[in-house]
């Protein structure tokens, strides 16, 4: 018969402590990261084309996607 083996208390305890602790520093990376940069341009979510001003984008949509809706800008701080 196969001996049974315990896992002492404080072998669990030490285990949980550093998954709380890797889990924390994560959170704090992801805290501290920097807002994502805004686009280079103006791109058409119907077909993908870029332009570089917003009105062009608004054009292109009026004409080229009729009945489409228009994207809203995004204001970058």
């Amino acid at each position: 018969m196969a001996e049974e083996r315990k896992v002492s208390p404080w072998v669990l305890a030490g285990i949980g402590a550093a998954i709380a602790t890797a889990a924390a520093v994560g959170i704090y990376a992801l805290a501290r990261a920097a807002p994502p940069a805004p686009p280079e341009g103006y791109t058409c979510p119907y077909c993908g084309v870029s332009f570089s001003t917003y009105d062009e984008l608004v054009a292109h949509v009026q004409s080229a996607h009729p009945g489409e809706r228009i994207p809203l800008p995004i204001e970058w701080e």
